[in-house]
């Protein structure tokens, strides 16, 4: 791993000769779109999800290449909501028990995007399209859930209920903080003005115990476990970009 970081440093620096790193302009962006748990045993149906933060553009110049004159990183801190909503029915004999509800969970997000400009040879100057992608962490500050079980044969039956809670320390499946993912996006930009479109996908399971399949599995055999949900998140968002002066 070491190695082929130190082989993509050396090869950026062959490729950018003599360049200088500085900041370009500040901003800030607002989106909303869809999101949903996928890869998660349960019928998962999206929620309104919006992102809202500040972004820095660090670029280079003095270089002699492309890639100075059109690679930036951009990183930042974002309010993202994200969540998904669930419907399961589960039917034995003569019994069917229904489990249905939403999560609600806002994290602060940290993405570092790597952000390619190309311009459009037009007449008019100053189009350009964006390509983003890169790494984001994010950690979990609020969460909502709502849980509604019910059997419609079985009125009376104990496991009846329905609840309001916090996300994150909800007894039934609470929700990891910590998420690890990755986001694309591509975009429009003219002038100071931006409209992106990004797929933001993490890597780490929302809650530990999120499969049902998992009570069935062997606790002996890891293997045989399903995975628990991830986030995805499909944003479109408007930014404006301040220089530094």
């Amino acid at each position: 791993m070491k190695k082929t970081i130190l082989l993509l440093v050396f090869s950026f620096y062959l490729l950018v000769p003599a360049v200088r790193s500085q900041f370009l302009n500040y901003g800030f962006r607002v989106g909303t779109g869809m999101g949903v748990y996928v890869d998660d045993i349960s019928k998962n149906s999206p929620i309104l999800a919006f992102n809202l933060g500040g972004f820095v553009n660090f670029g280079f110049t003095g270089g002699q290449s492309l890639v100075a004159e059109n690679f930036m990183l951009q990183s930042g801190l974002n309010v993202v909501c994200r969540g998904s909503r669930f419907n399961d029915a589960l039917e034995k004999g003569l019994s069917l028990s229904i489990d249905d509800g939403y999560y609600k969970a806002w994290y602060l997000q940290l993405p570092i995007l790597a952000t390619v400009r190309y311009e459009l040879l037009i007449r008019d100057p100053g189009h350009y399209i964006l390509f983003q992608v890169g790494p984001a962490v994010s950690f979990g500050i609020l969460g909502q859930y709502h849980e509604r079980k019910i059997s419609p044969y079985m009125p009376q039956i104990t496991w009846n209920y329905e609840e309001y809670g916090d996300a994150f320390s909800n007894e039934h499946n609470p929700l990891n903080r910590l998420d690890v993912g990755a986001i694309i996006g591509v975009g429009y930009e003219r002038h100071d003005l931006s409209v992106m479109l990004h797929l933001d996908y993490g890597f780490l399971a929302v809650a530990k115990d999120d499969d049902i399949l998992k009570q069935a599995a062997d606790p002996d055999d890891k293997k045989a476990y399903v995975p628990g949900g991830n986030n995805l998140a499909l944003i479109l968002s408007v930014g404006y970009q301040i220089p530094f002066r």
